[in-house]
């Protein structure tokens, strides 16, 4: 008796590689969505680093303030914690010296520094001086710390517990720079893309000292 051949029809072999091709096709699917969000959440993670990273070395900075005054290029005495308004491309910042700059390497130059945050375009730099008094063409140390930041606040509290927008306030400008104070505190704001508004409020030791609380 002739049996037929086992086997499978072109219709069946067509239907199995259809299925086939559709598993293939939705587990590349899942695949690349695990893999999208896993990407999404390291660059998450790596922002959130870079902030928090870029507001204790501002709240170190800030901590570490001192009375120094120190002089620009052109020989212009600065106070030792002045507020710097928006001029041109540049934005809005404050510039202070501060001491605690360690000295592994005992290297020639003091343990202080001068600083300044400022918002220019939408990245938030911080430029370091390592020499105080700076010379002519001296240049600063460029640390970006921040990107798409789109606004940037400054607001300082003054010995009688009020708030101000500029440093020194109108009254201290008026003394000689060795004379002129720290504020209390600082109240630092800013916008930005990925976190939204974001506040940095920090006691100086001018504060400390005179136990003013904002």
């Amino acid at each position: 008796m002739w049996h037929r051949p086992k086997g499978f029809t072109l219709l069946e072999l067509l239907v199995a590689m259809a299925i086939m091709a559709l598993i293939g096709l939705l587990s590349w699917q899942v695949l690349s969505t695990v893999v999208r969000a896993r990407e999404r959440s390291a660059d998450h993670l790596d922002q959130i680093d870079h902030l928090q990273r870029a507001l204790v070395l501002m709240r170190q900075d800030l901590e570490q303030a001192v009375q120094r005054p120190v002089s620009d290029p052109m020989g212009t005495p600065l106070s030792p914690l002045l507020s710097i308004s928006a001029t041109g491309g540049q934005g809005p910042g404050l510039e202070w010296t501060r001491a605690g700059w360690l000295n592994p390497m005992q290297e020639a130059r003091s343990d202080l520094l001068r600083v300044r945050y400022q918002l220019i375009g939408d990245e938030l730099h911080r430029f370091s001086w390592v020499y105080l008094d700076q010379a002519p063409g001296s240049q600063p140390e460029d640390l970006v710390l921040l990107h798409h930041v789109s606004n940037l606040e400054v607001h300082y509290l003054d010995t009688s517990d009020q708030w101000q927008t500029l440093w020194p306030e109108p009254e201290a400008a008026q003394k000689p720079v060795f004379q002129q104070p720290l504020p209390s505190a600082v109240d630092l704001r800013m916008d930005t893309r990925e976190f939204g508004s974001l506040r940095l409020l920090v006691m100086l030791p001018a504060g400390w000292e005179t136990g003013n609380v904002p």
